[in-house]
């Protein structure tokens, strides 16, 4: 006969919750106290990048949201300076409070919603009255501007929406109303560069050159003041750079109040239109100088590659010099190395020789030197102008054209630095005025 042996409570306990698929206390308080020790040794890998760019974000709500307050606390003063405090009783009240509706205001460059407060005038048949602050933060000019601003600053139609600082409660920001408005205000910005007057600045220098946009060039002027500042003057669209468009433009400049009886020192490329025209409106007060930069690019297209460090030690050796005699001698001597290696790159020199060493003959200090011999300074306003516009993939008409350059070239006005050596403009000036004067006395000389 077996002798049986009654089970403990504790070892039942144990088999039946093994039975059960339970877990026993103290296994469980051993994996409770395991994850804990794992805990303490994790690490978030939060780099300094991303911290600032949360941080950054943060700000940008933060920002929406006291704008927010601030706009209905706008709402919430008129209100209560024109119908007096809550539940205050008055007897000569004109209006009176009258609940509130949705609405919005515009802010930030997107409408946001805002609980608008109402009010109604106490007189009969009245009905009721604007609120004057609404009407200002729902101004419509306020999108157009905003969105004009991030556009150029590099954000396309498709993704404004995702650039733009929304609030929780932002809604109309979308492709179209984006379009709209960046048409709107640069249409108006394209209007006020062409009303534009000058007629109580001097401009001792300007640049001519053109930009090509999908085809059709547009011509921009740029000129510097005496006191070094630099102004985009006007712009013109045509085919090419021919003495028609560049005429009609520099003629629309006299309109405008640049002065042409005054000796202007042009700084060209090398279009002969452009030289045609100067000379047709300036006339003898307009003295030229050939961008240096675009005539080496023209002779080293006739030249093999080769020859391309040569002819820049030598051309910079005569551009570079003081006199004016020994740079000519220099670039003659030039002239007739090139003739051995390639007849066009001698005629290509020797085409606006004496034209390249204005800046030489004006004895012009070496620093102003460094920015008025090329036409550095404009072909600059259009790289800032190229980083606009080269988003745009289809260009629809001529009005998109002038629309996206003048965006382009007032963003990079609005960067513009007094040039290098502009306390030596009234040197310049000086030499201007001598050039033309040793004109007019040649053409008396001619005419006797």
């Amino acid at each position: 006969m077996k002798r049986r042996y009654r089970k403990t409570p504790r070892a039942c306990k144990s088999r039946t919750s093994q039975r059960s698929g339970k877990t026993s206390r103290p296994k469980v308080r051993r994996i409770r106290r395991q994850a804990v020790e794992q805990a303490a040794e994790v690490q978030l890998p939060l780099s300094i990048e991303a911290l600032a760019e949360f941080a950054r974000e943060s700000l940008r709500s933060f920002a929406i949201e006291v704008g927010l307050k601030l706009a209905e606390c706008l709402l919430e003063d008129e209100v209560a300076r024109r119908c007096g405090a809550r539940h205050e009783r008055q007897t000569t009240r004109s209006e009176t409070r009258h609940g509130h509706q949705p609405g919005y205001v515009t802010l930030g460059g997107q409408k946001v919603r805002v609980s608008k407060p109402r009010i109604r005038s106490t007189y009969p048949g009245q009905g009721e009255a604007e609120l004057e602050n609404y009407a200002l933060l729902q101004s419509p000019d306020a999108m157009p501007e905003a969105t004009l601003r991030r556009m150029v600053n590099g954000v396309s139609c498709r993704r404004y929406e995702q650039v733009v600082d929304l609030a929780r409660t932002g809604f109309g920001v979308k492709k179209s109303s984006v379009s709209r408005g960046f048409v709107r205000a640069s249409a108006n910005e394209v209007q006020q560069l062409c009303e534009r007057r000058f007629d109580n600045e001097r401009f001792v220098v300007i640049f001519i050159d053109g930009k090509s946009y999908a085809g059709e060039t547009m011509l921009v002027t740029l000129g510097i003041t005496a006191s070094g500042e630099k102004k985009v003057l006007g712009l013109r669209q045509g085919a090419t750079e021919n003495a028609t468009v560049v005429t009609a433009l520099l003629e629309e400049l006299r309109e405008r109040g640049v002065k042409t009886d005054a000796p202007t020192l042009f700084v060209l490329d090398g279009a002969k239109a452009l030289r045609a025209a100067v000379a047709r409106v300036w006339g003898k007060f307009g003295v030229v100088q050939r961008c240096q930069t675009h005539k080496r690019r023209n002779i080293e297209a006739h030249l093999p590659e080769k020859h391309h460090d040569e002819l820049s030690r030598q051309l910079s050796l005569a551009w570079q010099e003081t006199d004016h005699r020994q740079a000519l001698k220099l670039l003659r001597t030039t002239v007739q190395w090139l003739r051995r290696l390639s007849p066009d790159a001698a005629a290509s020199l020797e085409e606006g020789l004496e034209e390249t060493l204005t800046v030489v003959r004006l004895n012009v200090p070496a620093l102003l030197r460094q920015t008025l011999s090329t036409t550095n300074p404009i072909e600059s306003a259009f790289s800032v102008a190229e980083s606009v516009t080269h988003r745009v993939k289809r260009w629809r008409d001529g009005d998109m054209r002038q629309r996206w350059c003048v965006a382009g070239l007032l963003d990079a006005e609005s960067r513009f630095k007094r040039v290098k050596g502009h306390k030596q403009l009234a040197t310049l000036i000086q030499a201007l005025a001598q050039a033309a004067h040793g004109s007019r006395l040649d053409d008396q000389r001619q005419r006797a």
